[in-house]
């Protein structure tokens, strides 16, 4: 009986295995020399540097350049009106008007012990003189009130009038009111009638407008703020004033 030797493939150190005809196939080709020249169009070549990127406008540029001509131009404006204020005040040498109370009768007062109620009224005699050579004074209305110890009594309106240079009004004005007193309050008004030494509070709340030539401004309020003592507050008599202290203020609205 013949005997058959097997063959078997040798493995040399270094050289891969034989691979099958149907496995060729199936292998990952190896790279060829024109393998650049089959890459993208928009690809760049390897190696190559990235192209550069045109540089983008900001809008916080334009947003900067609106802040600062605004600012620009409100400073101008600031600038323009201080000097404008300044000429103004050097020209017409402005001081504030005064405000003070001449004459106050009652033309009514009773009190009602059993609801604790006050029904009055006065007419006060208010003086504004306006010391300024050439400024006029417009009140445009406003309120004049009473009070005694915080406590509202009467109030009454103030006349619109204009009072021109260095010149001096004396507008009457009639208060009415009727006010509910707590028990505190109506002990103390009672003691200070018999003692015959009464303080008030005459605060007027007026809207006004300066004058300068032929420029009005815009409009301001005067505070005015008295406090008297008198010596009674029978109803029909003139009330004599013992002490008179006011206070005026000009505040922009």
């Amino acid at each position: 009986m013949a005997s058959y030797h097997r063959v078997h493939p040798v493995i040399v150190d270094g050289a891969p295995p034989p691979v099958p005809e149907q496995n060729k196939d199936k292998l990952p080709r190896p790279p060829s020399a024109d393998y650049g020249d089959r890459l993208p169009i928009t690809a760049p070549a390897p190696g190559a540097a990235a192209p550069l990127r045109a540089p983008r406008r900001k809008r916080h540029n334009r947003c900067c350049r609106c802040v600062c001509c605004t600012l620009l131009v409100l400073i101008v404006l600031i600038v323009a009106l201080g000097a404008t204020a300044g000429i103004l005040y050097a020209v017409f040498r402005p001081k504030i008007p005064t405000f003070r109370v001449e004459r106050l009768t009652a033309t009514r007062f009773d009190v009602n012990t059993t609801s604790m109620t006050v029904s009055d009224a006065f007419e006060v005699q208010v003086v504004a003189e306006n010391p300024n050579r050439r400024i006029g004074v417009y009140y445009d209305g406003g309120w004049v009130a009473a009070s005694f110890n915080g406590t509202e009594l009467c109030r009454g309106a103030f006349p619109a009038l204009y009072q021109g240079h260095r010149s001096t009004v004396r507008p009457l004005i009639t208060l009415q009111g009727e006010t509910r007193l707590d028990s505190a309050v109506a002990a103390q008004l009672a003691q200070q009638r018999q003692a015959g030494f009464v303080p008030l509070t005459v605060t007027a709340r007026v809207p006004i407008r300066i004058k300068f030539g032929a420029l009005k401004l815009w409009k301001m309020t005067g505070k005015a703020t008295c406090s008297l003592v008198v010596d009674s507050l029978e109803a029909g008599t003139r009330l004599r004033i013992r002490s008179n202290s006011c206070t005026f203020k000009l505040k922009p609205n």
